[in-house]
Formats: C-alpha cells, sequence, structure tokens
C-alpha cells in the first residue's frame, strides 16, 4: 500500500531545523558546518513532529546531520524508534560518482560508503545516492554502473538498501538512468521525483521512471497565484498508481518553492498534498 511520507527537505522544514548545511570531514570521523539561521526544530524532535502530523516515514538529508558522533546518532536513532517513525532513506546529494576523472570518482565513492555506514548507525531502511552533475557519455555510465555495482554490495553488506533518482545531470535523462541501473546487474530502488521531472518531456521521463520506482517524491506544479495545477498532479499520480506502485509518496512541497512556501504552512501543505494522493489512490492510500 501506498503511504504518506515527509522529508527533513519538506516545506518549512529546512528552515526549522535552521537551514543547515553539514559535511563529512576528510577523514570522515565528524561534520563541519554551520546553521544559517536559528534552528526553531531540533533535528532529534523531527521524528515526533512528523509523528504529530500523522506521519510515519521520513527520509533524512545528510546535510541536516549537525553530529555523526557515536553517542549522537544513538540518540537519532532512538528518537525515530520512539515516535514509530521509518527513517526510510538517508539522502546523500553530493559526491561525483560519475565523474570521467578517477580521482574524483573514487573520492566519491569512499565518501558515499561513510554515508552507507553512518545511515545503518541510525537504522535507516535505506539510502539514496545519485552519480552526480557529470555529463553521462557510453564510458562514463559503464564506469558508474560498475561503481554502483560495488556500492549496491556494500549497502546490502551493511543492511541499507540503496536507490538513485532522477537528480542532477547524470540521472536527468531516464533512459541514461535506466541504462546504468542495468548495467550495474543489481535491483536498485529508484525514487520518481515530479519535480525533477518538470518541463516538456516531463511526462515522458515519467512515463519511463514510474514503472521501477520503488518511492515517489510529491511536487506539484502551481500557478501565479499558488493555486495547484489540479490536472497536472492528476496525471503524475494517476500514472503512479495505474502502475501498481507502493512504497512512500514523499510530500515535499511545489514550484515555484518560493511561492508555494510563502502560500502554506507546514501542515496545510502537509494536508493538502496528502489529499492530492489520497483523491488518486484512494483505499490503496495510507494517509
Amino acid at each position: 500500500m501506498a503511504r504518506a511520507g515527509l522529508s527533513s527537505f519538506s516545506l518549512h522544514l529546512p528552515d526549522a531545523l535552521g537551514d543547515p548545511w553539514f559535511e563529512l570531514d576528510a577523514d570522515g570521523k565528524g561534520v563541519s558546518g554551520n546553521f544559517n539561521a536559528t534552528p526553531t526544530l531540533d533535528l532529534l524532535d523531527f521524528p515526533a513532529e512528523a509523528a504529530a502530523l500523522g506521519i510515519h516515514c521520513v527520509d533524512l538529508c545528510i546535510q541536516h546531520i549537525p553530529s555523526i558522533e557515536p553517542s549522537y546518532l544513538a540518540e537519532l536513532r532512538a528518537a525515530f524508534e520512539s515516535a514509530n517513525v521509518e527513517l526510510y532513506q538517508l539522502l546523500v546529494d553530493i559526491g561525483e560518482i560519475g565523474s570521467p576523472d578517477p580521482d574524483e570518482s573514487s573520492a566519491s565513492i569512499a565518501l558515499t560508503k561513510r554515508w552507507i555506514e553512518i545511515a545503518a548507525e541510525l537504522g535507516s531502511s535505506g539510502i539514496r545516492y545519485v552519480p552526480g552533475d557529470s555529463d553521462p557519455k557510453p564510458e562514463t555510465i559503464a564506469s558508474c554502473a560498475a561503481a554502483f555495482q560495488a556500492l549496491y554490495d556494500y549497502s546490502v553488506a551493511c543492511g541499507v538498501a540503496p536507490a538513485t533518482e532522477n537528480y542532477k545531470v547524470f540521472n536527468k535523462d531516464a533512459d541514461d538512468l535506466l541504462r546504468m541501473l542495468d548495467l550495474s546487474e543489481r535491483d536498485y530502488g529508484l525514487v520518481a521525483d515530479f519535480g525533477n521531472a518538470r518541463g516538456p518531456d516531463k511526462y515522458q521521463t515519467l512515463t519511463r521512471l514510474v514503472p521501477r520506482a520503488t518511492a515517489i517524491h510529491q511536487w506539484v506544479a502551481i500557478d501565479e497565484s499558488g493555486a495547484i495545477d489540479v490536472e497536472d498532479s492528476k496525471h503524475c499520480l494517476t500514472m503512479a498508481r495505474d502502475n501498481g506502485f507502493d512504497g512512500p509518496v514523499m510530500l515535499l512541497g511545489g514550484h515555484p518553492y518560493q511561492l508555494y512556501r510563502d502560500t502554506r504552512e507546514l501542515r496545510e501543505a502537509v494536508e493538502e498534498l496528502r489529499g492530492e494522493v489520497q483523491a488518486i489512490f484512494g483505499d490503496a492510500f495510507q494517509p
């Protein structure tokens, strides 16, 4: 059954968390970074906040994690468990696994492996990473597939399910993304992001991705008054329903992003986006 989820990137949550940006130190033993605003929500309270909204499945962006000290990761894991909220995926948005530069690619593979280890410490069900912003070419698709094969095996050995997404340049074209996954010869999870597929080829892209999707990142298009493009939302969600999608639908927000943020509070947006899914999936959706 499809079910509703949130991301720490969902509407207003990055602001509430203090617009944080933290990255791994070179030795992988700590993180460095800062809060760009004053937090009003501690990350340790994020699971309970999601549960209060009736959400029991979330994604967590790596840049939102202010510490990877074992004691902190244990405390964060306990917060998810006590709130009865599944940490579905850790989202790794950095790295250039698909780079033609072997040194850059190797460094990114090592970075991703470290985040896989951290995902396991947090008790995350899965981890999502992407090849990056290099242009996909036959030779880089092949080398990236080999890297994805090794990363898949490492993830599984750590007890974490690996996935990728139509995010950033390398994975923008659905055919390139799927070709790379097929060459990896591994059963990867796939996040179909409605927002990242925007543009004239949006539906063509989603037609290729949705049948293999294990999760959806739900974005809606809005007009200049802030009203949802209902037909576009219906089209995307119907495509997912008709392909038998039964994973989490992460309620992200709308595009243009700033306008959507300016016209909704968090709870209002969650109810609105959840309602869009409920209207299409009906009893096949756990809101």
